[in-house]
């Protein structure tokens, strides 16, 4: 034997890096779409960004055109990196997404977590220091956390948010310092939260010196293709010329070859893939011997011999296989398009040797080629459709056996990554038809999803509760039913759900929760569809009967946690201005928590105590004690920040926006506005961001910021349309919108808008929001129509004197004298006008709203000079 120095690990480590030109057949017919592909990469790299979509059906060479650019760059020094959908993981949600960033680190599964990190770590703050703060949220999200900087509690959605920026950030820095090229493979297999990376890929393009390239099938369709810097190359089947090029090369040109070339390019009509099946499988069938680019024809080809589809060859070449060798390559079919050596072992069963043997004879079918051979082999289809045929070539209950063989390994080889192989082997489960193990990496899965992608999180749990439904009845099939729907409304509000679906889940979660007899779970249900009922869907009033019965669930267990965690609730009662009921949960919870802040925490917010000292803060506020509540909502907000609760501090500050606009306090409510809003767009989910720029709009419209107000309101309306979260905040827009309206010069539109705002308020019995809004209808009608509207102004505000009277609105109460006093100043009544305007004085100092307090004295001082 020789004796060999090893110098270092080769450049077989990378994807595609193994030399996958032996044995390919010659590249013919695309040399202008390989030159538009190096035009392309010359404009990137001189600053004008490009996407390339490289489309047509299977077998036509795509992945090959890709593959022989892929090799010319890396040939030239420019880094490529690359990823793919797979045919029998589409359901298993950022796949592609996990394998091209781990292949940008450099990370492989045999990595220790440490490593990974220092990896990740080190070419993150090479690029830019930047990152640092966010390192916790990307090891989290590649699987290797780092348990001395967890990941800071963010909401699902704010979490892919962050992430979403952060990928964006990263393919402009790498394309500042080194522009490569990202390769984006069989889009057509991509699950939907990879389709979304994608996108923002796609869009953080613009600005970037990189070169995108994707490849998929005909029927595929996604909106960035109509992004200015995207084009498409379509590949046609190869002319005759190629073929007969293709030919000449894989067969030769002996004499007896004659008329075979026509009878192949009529059957194959141009797709090279399905050309060298079809000379593989003749060569198999004993009608050609020789070698590669010097065959003979031995035994005559009848033109029904040459199958008419490239399926059909490739099924007819699997069953000549040896009982062996079809084994193997069945049974990696089912693991996937890519398949390590070591599970593919556990599957099959095989010793080292006969594995081996198997693999280098699939090898040499060119069915299979080595990808990877450091820091394992790793080996892959060499063609999509080769793995679709030798999955499907398998019985059904011989493939399910596979499946289960498949997760049986996959636990077995990966002990410390099973979360985010949940939806993989919840997917092999369900294809072994074992229910019951299917649903337990479901919810594994869905657990796992929430934190990354709440959309992948709700779809699990949805599986989970389709699957348990038609399980036998058992104790463990009925707790994880009960989750599932449980998890499914909790998610609603952020994501968006039918009116039928949360009635479903609720009805359905109830009857069983009952049958389990499990209050808290009860309890969930009923907070949970409470908050559907009046955030999603705006029926603020139907909210009200199942708050109630959460609230009295609660009471009855005696369990302080649970009375805090239906205590949110009261933010249903003080829409709805029943502010003795809001103020009674308030109160009762206070009680029970004691001054601990950790009561109830975790399960359906971050700190109840702190939430709920800031609702009945609001509601002080609202009633006319507006120190009491500012106190309140204060200490609520120092509670929440105590406790790391930064979701529950953002939402202190909007209370103190509505505070300071109530008070007449424009100065801070632009500054709370401010601070909900970067909480929320950094942790917030779809209702926080919705909500806090409703309050961005407020406070701009208070401040006279005309134009800011409806960009905020704009905003909001977006995100709320969107996501279908924070309907419960459709008149605040409305209010808002009539008044930058009316500041900027659209009198009729102001008038419409608020009109609008009053009936539908009116209609929700939301009584202090409509009370607002007559107040801010009247004096826009002052201002734009005067006396000519003196009828309908004065009906206004008698509705809006009645809705003040009945809820207890007392801070609300005095903007309805200031515009009486502006109706008499039209009116030529100066003595009733300064009456009204002393009313409006004595009522905002009784209350505490010291900034429209002062404004009226500054007024009433200048009627006596």
């Amino acid at each position: 034997l020789g004796v060999h120095d090893l110098v270092g690990v080769g450049a077989a480590r990378g994807r595609l890096d193994v030399s996958r030109a032996r044995g390919f057949s010659r590249f013919v017919g695309r040399n202008d779409e390989l030159n538009a592909l190096d035009a392309a990469l010359e404009q990137a790299a001189g600053g004008r960004p490009q996407v390339i979509g490289i489309v047509g059906e299977a077998g036509v060479g795509k992945s090959r055109l890709c593959d022989m650019f892929a090799r010319r760059c890396r040939a030239r020094g420019v880094p490529v990196y690359q990823t793919s959908g797979q045919a029998h993981a589409t359901s298993i949600p950022l796949l592609p997404i996990l394998h091209i960033m781990r292949s940008y680190f450099d990370v492989t599964d045999l990595d220790s977590d440490q490593t990974s990190r220092e990896r990740i770590a080190g070419k993150l703050l090479l690029l830019d220091e930047s990152f640092a703060e966010d390192l916790p949220l990307i090891f989290d999200f590649l699987a290797v956390p780092d348990p001395e900087r967890p990941t800071p509690r963010m909401d699902p959605e704010a979490r892919r948010r962050r992430l979403l920026e952060l990928t964006k950030q990263l393919v402009r820095a790498q394309s500042a310092r080194d522009p490569g090229v990202t390769l984006w493979e069989d889009l057509h297999w991509f699950d939907p939260a990879s389709e979304v990376f994608l996108a923002n890929h796609v869009d953080a393009a613009q600005g970037a010196r990189g070169l995108t390239i994707l490849n998929f099938r005909p029927d595929y369709r996604a909106p960035w293709m109509s992004k200015s810097y995207y084009r498409q190359i379509a590949l046609a089947p190869l002319g005759p010329e190629a073929i007969e090029e293709l030919l000449a090369d894989l067969l030769g040109t002996d004499a007896s070859l004659g008329g075979l070339g026509g009878l192949v390019r009529e059957r194959t009509a141009g797709n090279p893939f399905f050309t060298e099946e079809v000379v593989r499988s003749l060569i198999e069938s004993g009608n050609l011997e020789g070698a590669r680019g010097a065959y003979r024809l031995v035994r005559p080809i009848e033109g029904a011999s040459v199958p008419a589809s490239v399926q059909a060859v490739l099924s007819a070449r699997i069953d000549r296989l040896p009982e062996r060798e079809k084994g193997v390559l069945q049974a990696a079919a089912v693991i996937g398009k890519e398949f390590g050596a070591s599970v593919l072992a556990h599957v099959t069963m095989l010793d080292a040797p006969a594995l081996d043997e198997a693999l280098r004879a699939l090898v040499a079918g060119e069915f299979i080629f080595e990808q990877e051979f450091y820091p394992e082999v790793v080996y892959a289809f060499t063609h999509p459709l080769t793995q679709e045929v030798a999955y499907g070539s398998q019985l059904g209950e011989h493939r399910a056996a596979v499946h289960a063989a498949v997760a049986r390994a996959l636990t077995e080889q990966y002990p410390d990554r099973l979360d985010e192989r949940a939806a993989l082997l919840a997917q092999h489960w369900e294809s072994a038809a074992e229910p019951l193990e299917a649903v337990r990496w479901h919810a594994r899965a869905g657990a796992w999803a929430g934190t990354k992608d709440p959309t992948a999180s709700l779809r699990h749990w949805r599986k989970v509760r389709e699957l348990t439904d038609a399980l036998p009845r058992s104790e463990e099939a009925a707790a994880l039913g009960l989750a599932a729907r449980i998890f499914a409304l909790s998610g609603g509000w952020r994501l968006g759900i039918s009116d039928q679906e949360a009635e479903a889940l609720f009805t359905e979660g109830e009857r069983m929760a009952a049958q389990a007899q499990d209050v808290w779970s009860q309890t969930l249900l009923l907070a949970g569809y409470a908050t559907i009922t009046a955030t999603t869907h705006g029926q603020i009033r139907e909210a009200l009967t199942p708050t109630r019965q959460a609230v009295e669930l609660a009471e009855a267990s005696g369990d302080p946690a649970m009375y805090m965690v239906a205590a949110c609730s009261s933010y249903i009662p003080y829409m709805l201005s029943e502010y003795d009921e809001a103020l009674a949960m308030c109160d009762r919870a206070v009680e029970l928590a004691d001054g601990d802040a950790t009561v109830g925490a975790g399960i359906t917010n971050e700190c109840p105590l702190a939430q709920i000292l800031m609702q009945k803060g609001g509601c002080l506020a609202e009633i006319g004690r507006m120190d009491e509540g500012r106190e309140l909502i204060d200490r609520g907000l120092k509670i929440a920040s105590a406790q790391g609760a930064n979701e529950t501090v953002g939402w202190g500050h909007m209370w103190s926006v509505h505070h300071a606009c109530t008070s007449g306090e424009p100065e801070r409510a632009v500054l709370h506005a401010r601070q909900t809003m970067e909480i929320a767009e950094r942790i917030g989910d779809a209702f926080s961001r919705s909500w806090s720029w409703v309050w961005m709009g407020r406070a701009a419209a208070m401040a006279g910021d005309w134009q800011g107000a409806v960009d905020a309101i704009e905003r909001s309306q977006a995100i709320s349309d969107e996501h279908r979260a924070a309907v419960d905040g459709d008149g605040w827009r409305l209010i808002v919108l009539g008044k930058a309206s009316e500041g900027l010069g659209d009198a009729q539109r102001a008038v419409d808008l608020l009109r609008e705002a009053v009936a539908l308020q009116r209609s929700r019995e939301q009584a202090a929001t409509e009370l607002v809004a007559n107040v801010v209808l009247a004096r826009t009608l002052l201002t734009t129509e005067g006396l000519v509207a003196r009828d309908e102004i004065e009906a206004v505000l008698a509705r809006a004197d009645s809705l003040a009277r009945s809820t207890g609105a007392l801070s609300i109460q005095p903007t309805i004298n200031v515009e009486r006093a502006e109706l008499a100043r039209q009116n030529g009544d100066r003595a009733e006008h300064e009456r009204e305007l002393r009313e409006a004085h004595r009522l905002f100092a009784q209350v505490g709203a010291a900034g429209h307090a002062e404004r009226v004295a500054a007024e009433l001082a200048a009627l006596a000079g």
